[in-house]
């Protein structure tokens, strides 16, 4: 059985998430789960050329958005916790690792990310709901049959949400362990932000 499972969902990011791959630590207890949500770039055979142990890629036949492909990776892990990781952000290897030390059955374990500007984002009891993202290791029991809604962006605060009334136990670790490549211009969060796509 793995200790965690990581799912990176990616479009049109065929650098990056090579990146975001080779950030994770190689361990036999870690495995990952890449969805190519019906990239027209050269992702899909930037995987295939990039493919390590422990790794499934799988493809959705066009673009059916992040929350879909998220829900698709949350039905494939076999791992004890689950984490994201975008496409265009990467892990601190050394970070992680202690990370997992704390994996100790407790449901959410948050961990803080650096962004671009080399400011830290802390995950703490006030900040939690605020930035409500791919910050934490979630125990995979306790996700249970929870899923995203269906939603183009922001589909994290609901699942988020959602998780919360189940109260779960909670511990907030202060290990760095991502770094969120924010502010990105053509990101995602930028494409909201300006008005180009609704959440």
């Amino acid at each position: 059985m793995y200790k965690v499972s990581v799912i990176i969902p990616v479009y049109n990011q065929q650098e990056l998430v090579i990146k975001a791959i080779n950030s994770i630590p190689k361990r036999d207890d870690i495995e990952i789960i890449v969805i190519d949500d019906g990239s027209q770039d050269n992702t899909w055979e930037s995987l295939h050329q990039n493919l390590k142990e422990n790794m499934t890629i799988i493809r959705n036949p066009c673009n059916k958005g992040v929350a879909y492909t998220v829900n698709k990776g949350y039905d494939l892990v076999r791992g004890e916790y689950v984490v994201l990781l975008g496409s265009d952000d990467y892990f601190y290897p050394d970070e992680f690792e202690k990370c997992i030390e704390e994996l100790d059955g407790t449901d959410l374990v948050y961990f803080d990310v650096k962004v671009n500007n080399e400011d830290v984002w802390e995950l703490n009891e006030d900040s939690k709901t605020v930035l409500c993202g791919s910050y934490k290791f979630m125990r995979r029991e306790f996700i249970g049959e929870t899923r995203c809604a269906d939603k183009k962006a922001g589909e994290d605060k609901p699942f988020y949400e959602e998780l919360l009334r189940k109260k779960p136990t909670e511990k907030f670790t202060h290990l760095i362990v991502k770094h969120y490549n924010h502010p990105r211009e053509g990101s995602l969060t930028d494409l909201v932000r300006k008005g180009v796509i609704d959440d």
